[in-house]
């Protein structure tokens, strides 16, 4: 009797973008339907430029239950839902998708994930924020950090129209205090920064590599976090605990966005320390 409920219970859950290969998102969901005695799957799927609205109607049709988008479709996808999370509506682009009914509704647990991360380590109520970058990593993190109580979001950016446009986005929202600067050689965080994050691709293919910012003004206990995906800390990091900063790998935003992604399909917390020990494995892989 219970296989059968089990059987009648199957679900399919995918990712959709250009490059899927070494994303371990797949990896960190299978181990955590398995630790909870889901008998669903989640399949990573690689999807042509032109061809993501094909591929968003095939997991429709299929009866997917949940899907994860990846670059460079977040931004079509918000398009094609049915309807958006407040925080989807507010980032623009969506990464995580469930059905409601037959709707397909689109939410981003990008910045929630790395919110999580962050709360586990500090505190972003009335916290003074740095967001370096005006990408789509950005706009996510700058958005979700004032939904979580930042007091004021600096959005620092090389590109001046992305900057300020992610800063009306925040100031919108009507929850924190928003600011832009432009970004031009090396970036000095202010003292007073509580929570500096690196939300640029630098350091993504060389986690050698470090972005042009100063650390030396951020006072003791105040927190640096990279949303860098790697197997060892980025050179930012090692920076920062080097001098007793506390320091957030980009690690730990993705085993979060991957729990909330669970939450939100099966409606129950995920086994987090499962969820850290498959993404160790497909590093090391």
């Amino acid at each position: 009797m219970l296989r059968t409920m089990q059987l009648h219970d199957r679900r399919f859950f995918g990712l959709l973008g250009e490059i899927v290969d070494g994303n371990p998102t797949q990896e960190m969901l299978n181990a955590a339907f398995a630790a909870a005695g889901l008998p669903w799957s989640y399949v990573s799927m690689a999807v042509r430029r032109d061809g993501f609205a094909g591929a968003w109607a095939a997991a429709r049709t299929l009866g997917f239950a949940g899907l994860n988008v990846t670059k460079p479709f977040k931004i079509e996808a918000a398009a094609l839902a049915d309807r958006l999370t407040p925080a989807a509506a507010a980032i623009g682009a969506v990464n995580c998708v469930f059905r409601d009914g037959d709707a397909l509704v689109g939410d981003n647990t990008d910045g929630r994930g790395l919110a999580r991360a962050v709360a586990g380590a500090g505190r972003i109520e009335g916290a003074r924020v740095v967001v370096l970058g005006a990408g789509g990593a950005a706009r996510a993190a700058a958005v979700e950090l004032a939904f979580a109580g930042a007091s004021d979001v600096v959005v620092v950016a090389r590109s001046v129209g992305p900057g300020r446009s992610l800063v009306d986005a925040v100031a919108s929202l009507g929850r924190a205090r928003a600011g832009f600067e432009r970004w031009a050689g090396t970036y000095p965080a202010p003292a007073g920064t509580d929570i500096l994050v690196n939300a640029t691709s630098v350091g993504m293919l060389d986690p050698g590599e470090r972005p042009a910012v100063d650390l030396g003004a951020m006072g003791p206990g105040a927190l640096v976090a990279d949303v860098v995906i790697a197997a060892r800390p980025t050179a930012l990091l090692e920076d920062a605990a080097g001098r007793g900063l506390v320091a957030v790998h980009g690690n730990e935003m993705l085993v979060h966005q991957a729990a909330i992604g669970f939450e939100v399909w099966a409606g129950r917390p995920a086994d987090l320390p499962v969820l850290r020990a498959a993404l160790a494995e497909a590093l090391r892989a």
